[in-house]
């Protein structure tokens, strides 16, 4: 009898014990160190995020509360939370990577999602677009991009109007004018390398300034040029399949 007043005793004296140093050690979380390529923008929202949660001490809250607060930020990828005792919590997340603007206040992120960040990206593709699905207009865009890079060219702005045609504005790495390419509604990776093909050939050693380039005929391109030696500014150079081009008016399109 004696013996089990004296065990239980003991279990009595450690459960206590282990309660008093449980609760010593779970202090307040006093600070949250948040790490990921985040603009301070991106930073100061997390950080803001959490210092609204409502949490109990560093042991006592479950890295699950904290991982879904942070899960709650639309752009939010990638979260991990860990403990560094006695009280700051080491955040680490990514956000959803931003690959062109989608109208005024969204972006299309890699993985062909529309989410919206808490800071600027001026420097991306503007995309605007009637009718394809986010995921849909990724696949052009990536689809395009493959094919212009070739020639040292970079996408500043992808539309599709309501009839499903698609017009690309493209940049040289020196920054040089726009030139818009009118791809037209089908057909998008054969123009686009009719495109690519008269670029190497004519439009690169050019000194003369592109207006545009349409690629919608059957089987040539159209240009119009800046210059103002091209009389009437209507002249237009037609690359055809024997691949050299020629003066002509422009006429009908496909």
């Amino acid at each position: 009898m004696l013996n089990r007043l004296l065990y239980a005793l003991i279990i009595s004296l450690a459960a206590g014990l282990g309660g008093l140093v449980w609760h010593s050690l779970d202090g307040p979380i006093n600070k949250f160190v948040v790490r990921g390529d985040l603009t301070a923008s991106e930073q100061a929202r997390v950080n803001s995020v959490l210092e609204a949660g409502e949490f109990n001490g560093i042991l006592s809250t479950p890295i699950a509360d904290i991982e879904s607060v942070l899960q709650q930020l639309p752009w939010a990828r990638q979260v991990t939370v860990r403990r560094a005792w006695p009280d700051a919590v080491i955040v680490s997340l990514q956000r959803a990577e931003p690959i062109a603007r989608w109208g005024e206040d969204r972006y299309l992120s890699a993985a062909g999602e529309l989410v919206r960040l808490p800071d600027q990206y001026a420097g991306l593709p503007l995309f605007d677009i009637a009718l394809e699905s986010p995921a849909q207009t990724m696949g052009v865009y990536r689809l395009l991009d493959q094919i212009l890079t070739r020639a040292e060219l970079r996408i500043s702005r992808l539309q599709q109007n309501r009839q499903g045609e698609w017009v690309v504005e493209v940049k040289r790495a020196d920054h040089s004018d726009p030139v818009q390419l009118l791809l037209g509604a089908e057909q998008l990776n054969e123009r686009a390398h009719r495109f690519l093909l008269l670029q190497r050939q004519v439009l690169q050693a050019s000194s003369q300034a592109v207006a545009y380039v349409d690629a919608r005929y059957a089987s040539g391109l159209a240009v119009r040029y800046k210059a103002e030696n091209i009389k009437d500014n209507d002249i237009v150079a037609v690359a055809g399949p024997t691949r050299t081009p020629s003066y002509a008016y422009p006429g009908g399109s496909n």
